[in-house]
């Protein structure tokens, strides 16, 4: 709640309390000018007309309440259902047992109205006090119909002792001489308890808990308490203070009417204007907030292209620019990104005179991410180990992805992600390839000078973060090949190209394919493989990054 509302809220029960205090305090004053026995008919119908107002706004907010606690089970709304039904009750009897009106059960009498009116202020004091005295957010699973049950239990016991045993019932109003002492000392019990309530519910008002709600309730009490002073001055039941104290009361069943029945009543409907006048605005700077949107997401969109181009460049840095010199192979690749960057990598390097290591792998998925963990590998993966006196030592490719693994295990990388790829060492002067597979999904393949095709065998864990779960067993094996013959190595790209028709292409369509190229060179044999790669995605998009790598043993002349 703002500080001007709460200063504003302030004065204005200052200036109720001051105002009441002056009438209250000046009305005797002019005691023998406006004091008056009225006429029995005509205050009457002031009293049925006045009484009758506060009943149908106690049952208003006994209605409201009893609705309202079945959304929240609110322990706080109870205690006003409870209040609020029982003190309209208590009312009606009050009206017609008032003395004049037509006999009702039994004899109306000034002592049965007045002895009703002091219960029906009691159980208000009461009720409110309670009611200010529940915490907020405290509910109660018992079904509302329960209290109901009980208010009217409450109020039928009242009525009927009340009613029918006078007897029991100590006098509070002598025809002929006035209030009783007892009556009096009752209405400053009821006093009291109001200034207890007006205590509470100004704490809870002072926390900015639906404060417009609790200010009406504080001014309801203020002015039920010059109410109840009045009602100890009457010496006659239709007399001028009589007339006051109910004038006084039905102005405080106003306050608290509004507080808990027109403000919950308008609410949605407040809400609602609000939220249409929102939408009003909103619609009015529509078009400049689209404008501003879209000139700020053209911006960020701008940004993002141009930092996923330097991502490009920076991976298009780690794979090989050239290849190593050899008089006795040939290398060729093709790398085609899915996105602008992706998740394949592979790499060809020299290891010695004789010997040359190949790799390739692909990364789960692609984007950013997935190239983020092809810089890792290339910066992570050791093929030799370097000596102090200067020996150099070639690791095997088990070894190597043994490496991988548990340093792979030492990042914080997420679960989800892997990396499938294959390593091997081919020397070129026993013509072997030594390899082994890290979970390497398409099998390189040994294209022979004759046109036979041998796919490499490919077991092996992926690189993933389950180091103290399994233990990785990589195996090297060895391939004897020839003069002539190609190893052919690619990601699974190139052969994933419908997921919903995987039958349309895969790699025994790939393997008859390539049976025809076995004399070409390794540069024509990546165009070919792209080629027919491209007849088959046509005008679909891809779905996932290609690599193709082919290293082809050179014939020796004679």
């Amino acid at each position: 709640m703002g500080v001007k509302n709460f200063k504003k809220d302030n004065a204005i029960f200052v200036a109720v309390l001051l105002f009441s205090i002056i009438i209250y305090g000046t009305v005797q004053w002019y005691d023998a000018s406006i004091y008056e026995i009225y006429h029995a008919e005509d205050f009457l119908n002031w009293h049925i007309g006045l009484e009758g107002l506060s009943i149908v706004m106690s049952f208003c907010i006994f209605f409201i309440s009893l609705y309202t606690m079945e959304k929240n089970q609110n322990l706080r709304t109870t205690a006003f259902l409870n209040t609020f039904l029982s003190v309209g009750l208590l009312d009606v009897m009050h009206t017609l047992n008032y003395k004049g009106m037509p006999d009702f059960l039994t004899e109306s009498s000034a002592a049965t109205a007045t002895s009703f009116w002091i219960a029906a202020r009691l159980t208000a004091a009461a009720g409110l006090l309670a009611a200010g005295l529940v915490k907020r957010n405290y509910t109660v699973r018992i079904h509302r119909f329960v209290f109901v049950s009980a208010s009217l239990l409450y109020s039928g016991i009242v009525i009927y002792l009340i009613s029918f045993r006078q007897d029991l019932m100590p006098p509070l109003f002598i025809e002929g001489i006035g209030l009783t002492p007892l009556k009096v000392g009752l209405e400053y019990v009821i006093i009291v308890l109001q200034l207890a309530a007006i205590f509470l519910f100004y704490r809870i008002y002072k926390t900015g808990e639906e404060t417009e709600e609790y200010k009406y309730i504080i001014l309801s009490l203020l002015l039920s308490i010059f109410s109840e002073l009045v009602f100890t001055q009457y010496t006659n039941v239709y007399d001028t203070y009589n007339l006051l104290g109910h004038i006084y009361k039905i102005a405080a069943y106003y306050l608290i009417f509004k507080g808990k029945f027109v403000l919950n009543v308008q609410r949605p409907f407040l809400a609602l204007q609000k939220t249409e006048r929102k939408l009003a605005e909103y619609a009015n700077s529509l078009e400049f907030q689209v404008e501003t949107r879209t000139k700020e997401i053209t911006t960020a969109n701008e940004k993002l292209l141009n930092d996923m181009d330097y991502a490009r460049n920076i991976q298009t840095a780690l794979l090989p620019s050239s290849f190593p010199k050899s008089d006795k192979l040939q290398f060729a690749a093709r790398y085609l990104p899915c996105e602008k960057i992706g998740g394949d990598f592979y790499n060809v390097f020299r290891l010695d005179e004789d010997n040359f290591g190949i790799l390739i792998g692909d990364v789960a998925g692609h984007g950013v991410s997935a190239a983020m963990i092809t810089v890792f590998i290339n910066q992570n993966i050791h093929v030799r180990r370097e000596f102090d006196d200067g020996r150099i030592r070639i690791l095997t490719p088990k070894q190597v992805l043994t490496n991988l693994f548990y340093t792979y295990n030492n990042m914080t990388f997420p679960e989800e992600i892997y990396t499938v790829l294959f390593y091997g060492i081919y020397n070129q002067q026993d013509k072997t390839l030594t390899c082994s597979s890290a979970g390497m999904n398409t099998a390189p393949l040994i294209l022979r000078k004759d046109g036979d095709i041998e796919p490499i065998s490919i077991k092996g864990l992926p690189i993933c973060r389950l180091a103290g779960l399994i233990s990785p067993s990589y195996e090297n094996q060895t391939i004897q090949l020839s003069e002539g013959d190609s190893m052919l190595f690619y990601t699974d790209g190139i052969i994933e190209i419908d997921r919903k028709r995987p039958e349309q292409f895969n790699e025994k369509n790939l393997m008859e394919y390539l049976r025809g190229l076995q004399n070409y060179s390794a540069s024509e044999t990546v165009d070919y493989m792209f080629d027919l790669y491209d007849a088959i995605l046509g005008d679909k998009k891809m779905i996932d990054d290609v690599t193709v790598l082919v290293v082809k043993i050179e014939e020796e002349e004679l």
